[in-house]
């Protein structure tokens, strides 16, 4: 796992550290249990993943190196084969629009104003 990741508190790629030994425990495991639950902490505390960041505090996740989101150093190209635009345009015949210009709603033929804004519908 990394030891950097983005804090959105400090609003920076940071360095990441584990959150504070537990000061009190630590003494009651010493004294109650002659040291060995202390080591047993200890070695659970060093196995735990750095989640917080050095300056705030603050809990972040750090930064995974598979996503496709981390930064690069250049951008990448992608290759795209573009064809020839096709012309997609046609005229329409007749004597109204079936369609409202206006709002979009599907109009009946000989209507002379939309029923749902009342543009008024003329002829192209």
């Amino acid at each position: 796992m990394s030891d950097t990741a983005y804090c959105p508190r400090c609003q920076q790629n940071v360095l990441l550290t584990r959150e504070g030994i537990d000061t009190c425990l630590a003494i009651i495991l010493l004294i109650f249990t002659a040291g060995i639950g202390l080591i047993i902490y200890l070695a659970i505390y060093y196995n735990k993943p750095k989640q917080h960041c050095v300056h705030c505090g603050t809990k972040v996740t750090a930064f995974q190196t598979s996503t496709p989101y981390t930064i690069q150093s250049q951008p990448q190209i992608q290759n795209a084969s573009y064809a020839a635009p096709i012309n997609t345009t046609e005229e329409v015949t007749g004597a109204r629009p079936n369609f409202c210009a206006l709002c979009g709603e599907k109009l009946d033929l000989g209507i002379k104003f939309c029923p749902t804004c009342g543009s008024q519908i003329t002829d192209n």
